[in-house]
């Protein structure tokens, strides 16, 4: 659009302290590392959408947002836990972690460090907690899926019962006429 061009071509961002114009920024970031992962990314999602449809695909993709891009596999080895671990023994590991490596504890010029340590052991904590639910959520909706499928032949079977047996009745009475 107009709008969009006016921006693209007269609008400034501040990177690293120093007014940019934006052009110049989104040309830096089409030649960088970020767009070569974004484009992996997506490729990797287009892949997904083809294995199991577009609509879990966009749950997963929604569902993963804010975690900082960690997969749930590096999540484990970051943790330093096999996927198999119990919810019980997973807390426990993460308060672990947490205590051993929580910036209030650590000498003073070491607690940035800690700080961001800190941070990236909590968002792979979120992730494996997130990936558990969905897998949960999806496991009980398969589940209440399977049983409304047979209450739904259950109580067909049993209206075509009915139905015979309302028809039987209805015969019966013009019979008696």
């Amino acid at each position: 659009t107009l709008q969009g061009c006016y921006y693209y071509n007269n609008a400034t961002i501040v990177l690293e302290g120093e007014p940019v114009k934006l052009r110049d920024a989104a040309e830096d970031f089409f030649a960088s590392p970020a767009w070569a992962a974004t484009q992996t990314a997506l490729a990797q999602f287009y892949e997904e959408v083809w294995q199991i449809g577009v609509r879990p695909a966009l749950n997963r993709l929604l569902m993963w947002g804010g975690d900082g891009g960690i997969s749930e596999e590096a999540a484990y080895v970051m943790l330093g836990v096999e996927p198999n671990i119990t919810t019980n023994a997973l807390k426990k590991k993460f308060r672990s972690i947490t205590l051993e490596l929580h910036p209030d504890k650590q000498p003073i010029e070491m607690r940035e460090d800690a700080h961001h340590k800190f941070m990236e052991m909590k968002a792979a904590f979120e992730v494996i907690k997130k990936m558990r639910a969905y897998r949960a959520k999806i496991e009980s909706a398969k589940v209440l899926r399977e049983f409304a499928n047979r209450f739904n032949r259950f109580d067909k079977k049993h209206q075509r019962k009915e139905d015979k047996k309302s028809e039987g009745e209805e015969m019966d009475k013009k019979n008696e006429l």
